[in-house]
């Protein structure tokens, strides 16, 4: 079965970056000074009146899953760590399908990572989705998965350039369902 992938829909991203442009210039000595609460308070989010729906094709039990963290993981002493920008990282990390928890770590500066470090697996579960493989519940994993850090102000780029990726090579890796860990 051919898999479509519509073009994102960017008739959005114009009129986004004009008010995040006034909005950066107000907020970025609060973003560089890290207070995040006045300055989000007014933020341009972007507003959809529709959401495409993607209907499951195929049973979970019979598919690839694929997984997205937003937990900037990276793989200690392998991987560069996520940097701590005004904007936000743009890089997106490919982890190894087989990649161990031991060797997960994160650099997420904008939230307490003391869950995360005491269990990898809250951020990206791959113990127990392992588990769901070994019990049939899900048909296979998929060979690599992506990290990127979660706070980034920039939407339109984030939409047009990172998600576009990332659903391209889960598109290339054969996926059917795809998990999205939010932090």
């Amino acid at each position: 079965m051919k898999i479509e992938t519509p073009e994102a829909d960017a008739r959005w991203v114009p009129g986004f970056q004009e008010k995040y442009a006034v909005w950066f210039r107000e907020a970025k000595a609060l973003l560089e000074a890290h207070q995040y609460v006045t300055p989000f308070k007014t933020y341009p989010f972007p507003a959809f009146e529709q959401t495409p729906w993607a209907p499951v094709r195929t049973p979970l039990a019979k598919g690839r899953l694929g997984i997205v963290s937003t937990a900037a993981l990276y793989r200690r002493n392998i991987d560069p760590p996520f940097a701590d920008t005004v904007e936000g990282d743009p890089q997106v990390l490919e982890l190894p399908g087989d990649v161990k928890a031991s060797e997960r770590t994160t650099s997420h500066t904008h939230i307490p990572q003391d869950a995360i470090l005491a269990d990898v697996n809250v951020a990206l579960p791959l113990d127990a989705l392992r588990e769901m493989v070994r019990n049939k519940q899900i048909g296979e994993m998929a060979p690599r998965f992506f990290s990127l850090i979660g706070y980034r102000t920039r939407a339109d780029e984030v939409a047009t350039q990172t998600a576009t990726r990332i659903a391209a090579a889960l598109r290339d890796d054969g996926v059917t369902h795809a998990l999205i860990v939010p932090v």
